[in-house]
């Protein structure tokens, strides 16, 4: 499987929450960036090169339902195993939507647009509507995203790597916000 030289490049990640919206996915698709999509929210952005699943519970229950050519990735070594997806080598907890941020940085992204990253239930668990096979986030393990984003900010700024929300409704305040 042929790998990602993304070096220097603005490139795109799309999570799952609330605030995602079809519109914005079209207009990421239409400008050619390259993209990582979390998830589920494959089903709004198929032009993705990468998908993003970090979970092997994930993995089992949407995997094969994924219809799209992106490369999978996970941090999971037995998922990777099962389902064909490439193994992102890392050490501590993250969440998906973090590690794929840290996976368009790897690939060479030196500045990362962030879409459905709402890191909050106020407005729903996701753009989909609730999982009913996998966990749903509630309000203290958003949370506990949002230090975990505030984290990779700081190591981002390290590297020299601007990451930018863009998501319609987000609570994170650790990077800076623009619309699409």
């Amino acid at each position: 499987m042929e790998s990602f030289d993304w070096s220097g490049c603005t490139a795109v990640c799309i999570a799952s929450g609330p605030s995602l919206a079809e519109e914005d996915c079209q207009q990421v698709g239409a400008a050619g960036l390259p993209t990582v999509v979390v998830n589920n929210s494959w089903k709004l952005a198929p032009f993705a090169q990468v998908l993003f699943a970090g979970d092997q519970v994930w993995w089992e229950h949407y995997g094969a339902e994924v219809t799209i050519p992106a490369q999978r990735w996970t941090v999971s070594q037995r998922a990777a195993e099962l389902h064909g997806a490439r193994h992102f080598r890392v050490r501590g907890t993250r969440s998906s939507g973090c590690r794929a941020i840290e996976l368009a940085i790897e690939l060479g992204a030196k500045r990362v647009l962030l879409l459905g990253y709402d890191c909050s239930v106020d407005s729903g668990a996701h753009w989909h509507g609730l999982h009913q096979r996998t966990g749903n986030p509630d309000a203290a393990r958003c949370a506990g995203w949002r230090r975990e984003f505030a984290q990779l900010a700081a190591e981002a700024a390290q590297k020299g790597v601007q990451i930018i929300n863009c998501s319609r409704v987000t609570a994170l305040s650790c990077f800076p916000r623009m619309a699409l």
